[in-house]
């Protein structure tokens, strides 16, 4: 088959679209011609890397996959009305920049967020020919509604209309959590076209080791606590702060904050307000760094908002924290990560909000009274058996082949 991407982001750039390049890199290995429209990497701090500087269009391969990219405005994760801007813009650069692609193409996926991809990639499925698949890696403008970033009002409603159109124009759907398909069977008139395809670990996840972080930070001696991630609104990341607070005379409780997003000013502030020296803020690791980081901990925490939208979010960071084998934290009352991390052995989750919950449950795994090494093995080998990338991605092919009508 021939297949066409359409993604704002992709590698180099972090986070979950790593995804998409791990599950077309996959498609090409099985022999299938892949290419990706993608805008210049930017994201998230808005710095370009040295070789696409300058470039308003630049081309690419990346182990088998072709990749177009289209200049946008660089955009941190601090300037949401910047990076709104380059959403439209990349609508405008990329279709420019699609006329460079002389393949025919049998199959067009345009995954989502933002909410612009999916309109490209269904023009260009009309220009091109051929089927159009819609990803949906997170539900918008429900998502944003829900954790403040946009407020309910005629324009919400707009852009609700805009993706039902767009979802029911699409020949199939895939949603990358079943929250997110049953959301979706609800709303379209052909539930049947509706499919989960998860993210995923990669094995970079499931084979690493620690690689001296520990001996690098002067860790040794710490009982760590990690977050990896944006430190961004959807994360109720003020309850890790307050944890370290109740815990400061645990000397060797140390929480570290990987990563970084619009919140990390107002936790640093915190922790001077408070005057911690129980939690550190290292920034953005290089991508391959991360499994090291993770093998490292003695626990690590996530948390999400308690809204609506989360109760089917399984993010993707959820697989890489289950595959480092170590025992896992999760703020959240119940939703699909809970049940997620029961299947696999058991969830330790507390409300987003409920510090005394967390701080007992880290004291209990530091001390013994939770069996944290056991936990964190059955997590690894539930990823191992059920969750590798490779998995789902030959799902996905599959899904591909044998389910989008000619």
């Amino acid at each position: 088959m021939n297949i066409l991407f359409v993604t704002q982001h992709f590698p180099p750039e972090r986070g979950a679209v790593r995804r998409i390049f791990e599950f077309a890199r996959y498609f090409a290995k099985q022999g299938h011609n892949v290419s990706v429209l993608t805008a210049i990497p930017n994201y998230p701090d808005g710095i370009v890397p040295p070789k696409y500087k300058g470039k308003f269009f630049y081309y690419e391969e990346l182990d088998g996959v072709k990749v177009y990219r289209s200049w946008v405005p660089p955009a941190s994760n601090s300037q949401p009305k910047k990076r709104m801007l380059g959403f439209i813009i990349f609508l405008f650069t990329t279709i420019f920049n699609s006329f460079k692609l002389k393949d025919n193409f049998d199959i067009l996926i345009g995954s989502s967020p933002p909410i612009t991809t999916p309109l490209i990639a269904w023009l260009l499925s009309k220009l091109k020919k051929c089927k159009f698949v819609l990803e949906i890696r997170d539900l918008q403008p429900e998502s944003s509604e829900d954790f403040g970033n946009l407020d309910r009002s005629l324009f919400t409603r707009w852009l609700k209309k805009y993706m039902h159109y767009m979802y029911e124009k699409a020949d199939r759907i895939v949603g990358v959590t079943e929250g997110i398909s049953i959301f979706l069977k609800k709303i379209v008139s052909d539930p049947s076209k509706i499919t989960t395809i998860k993210s995923g670990v990669s094995p970079e996840f499931i084979n690493a080791n620690s690689n001296g972080i520990r001996k690098r930070f002067g860790w040794e001696e710490k009982y760590l606590i990690i977050y990896s991630g944006t430190l961004g609104w959807a994360h109720s990341l003020e309850t890790f702060i307050e944890s370290a607070r109740q815990l400061h005379d645990q000397p060797d409780i140390l929480f570290a904050f990987i990563g970084d997003g619009q919140k990390r000013q107002v936790l640093e502030g915190m922790v001077r307000d408070y005057g911690l020296k129980n939690v550190v803020f290292i920034g953005v690791q290089p991508l391959e760094t991360i499994p090291y980081f993770l093998q490292a901990g003695d626990v690590l925490v996530h948390s999400m908002k308690d809204v609506p939208v989360t109760k089917g979010s399984l993010p993707s960071k959820l697989f890489e924290y289950m595959a480092s084998g170590k025992p896992i934290l999760y703020g959240s009352a119940d939703g699909e990560a809970v049940e997620e991390l029961d299947r696999a052995g058991g969830a330790l989750a507390f409300h987003c909000e409920d510090i005394d919950k967390l701080s007992e449950l880290i004291m209990e795994l530091k001390e013994g009274q939770i069996d944290g090494s056991n936990l964190g093995r059955q997590y690894s080998e539930h990823v191992k058996k059920y969750h590798s990338r490779e998995r789902w991605a030959q799902q996905y092919l599959d899904f591909l082949e044998d389910k989008v009508p000619n």
